[in-house]
């Protein structure tokens, strides 16, 4: 059982000349050396794409319009919005305040449904630096402004709005306007539709999703565990998922012709079984059955496995985490779960602000 690799195949290439290339799944991104922005990047940075315009176009609108149309299709998106003013973030007098004035450069809020960082720069930070740092987990980050950047970039026109003084962007990837033959060479794209935006972003900067990816079944056996009871489940659900596993806990009975692993963090509780089976499993994630769910139904395995392919945990509506299932658990997982224990959280649930959940409705 070999360690899990976070970033596979990261990593700047040297392109054709001296450009850095970017290696993703199916393609490579290069990019210019001499616009090349000073940060390290790797497979798991996000697409970005950013919306120009003078001020007054309606840029703030139009991103809100896109961040619930991909919200709805399932993605977690980001924002990053350039700030010109300098306007003072935080609010003068308030603890987080009196704090970076005493000289900490970093001050976080965190509360259980929101967490807030405030930190003060010794210099400009590129716009894909702040994506690598803040959006880890993130489908598709849309950014406002940063039009000097060599990010993909989408011109906003409004015909009522003209402003001569604005610099506008070398070559933008498309533009969205109330006039339609407001270009040449590039798409152009209505202005109050940001489905139709939201499409041409997908068709040009977000890989397609499998849409069943490979499963892991995995039992967890405590020491009261029914041996014959997993082998009936694992013989009527195997035929659903890509392959089944059992992780067995100190005193539990073995099971007899199934894949078994032994809990490598018995004394983390739930947590070391959830770690266990996604290190074991040899497929991407792992839909867990505690003792309590070893009878699970064809349905609920069906609906787990198929729910949410771009979730990292995913449970029933009316989960109530007495244990670890039925849930299922991806990759990206685990160095949640090991922050937590190390900072001493033993909830089934809490690490999960840190990753992407969806709740099934009607699973039980």
């Amino acid at each position: 059982m070999g360690p899990l690799e976070g970033d596979r195949g990261a990593g700047p290439l040297r392109g054709r000349g001296g450009a850095a290339a970017l290696r993703r799944p199916g393609r490579s991104v290069v990019l210019p050396p001499a616009r090349r922005q000073p940060v390290i990047l790797r497979a798991t940075l996000p697409p970005v794409v950013s919306f120009v315009a003078p001020s007054g176009t309606g840029k703030t609108t139009l991103i809100e319009g896109l961040i619930r149309v991909f919200v709805t299709r399932g993605l977690r998106v980001g924002v990053v919005k350039h700030d010109a003013h300098r306007v003072e973030l935080d609010k003068p007098g308030k603890d987080s305040w009196r704090f970076r004035r005493a000289g900490a450069f970093r001050v976080a809020l965190v509360g259980d449904e929101q967490l807030a960082v405030f930190s003060g720069l010794d210099g400009p930070v590129p716009v894909l630096g702040v994506v690598a740092r803040a959006f880890p987990g993130a489908d598709l980050v849309l950014t406002e402004g940063f039009r000097r950047s060599s990010l993909p970039m989408i011109r906003v026109h409004r015909s009522a709005v003209d402003d001569p003084s604005w610099e506008p962007p070398a070559a933008p990837i498309a533009w969205i306007s109330d006039a339609p033959r407001v270009a040449r060479g590039v798409p152009v794209l209505p202005l109050d539709a940001p489905e139709a935006a939201a499409d041409f972003i997908t068709e040009r900067l977000l890989a397609p999703v499998e849409a069943s990816p490979r499963t892991t079944l995995a039992f967890s056996l405590g020491s009261a565990a029914d041996p014959s009871a997993v082998r009936a489940a694992a013989a009527r659900l195997g035929g659903l998922v890509t392959e089944t596993l059992v992780v067995r806990s100190p005193g539990a009975p073995a099971v007899d012709g199934l894949r078994t692993v032994h809990d490598v963090r018995p004394g983390a509780g739930p947590l070391g079984t959830v770690i266990t089976a996604l290190v074991a499993a040899r497929t991407e994630r792992v839909l867990l059955l505690d003792g309590l769910h070893h009878t699970a139904p064809e349905a609920l395995v069906r609906s787990m496995c198929a729910a949410a392919p771009l979730a990292d945990v995913v449970v029933p509506e009316r989960w109530g985490s007495p244990g670890i299932g039925p849930a299922r658990y991806g990759h990206r997982c685990l160095p949640a779960i090991h922050a937590a224990l190390i900072s001493g959280e033993e909830r089934v649930d809490g690490w999960w602000g840190q990753v992407r959940v969806a709740r099934v409705p009607g699973v039980r």
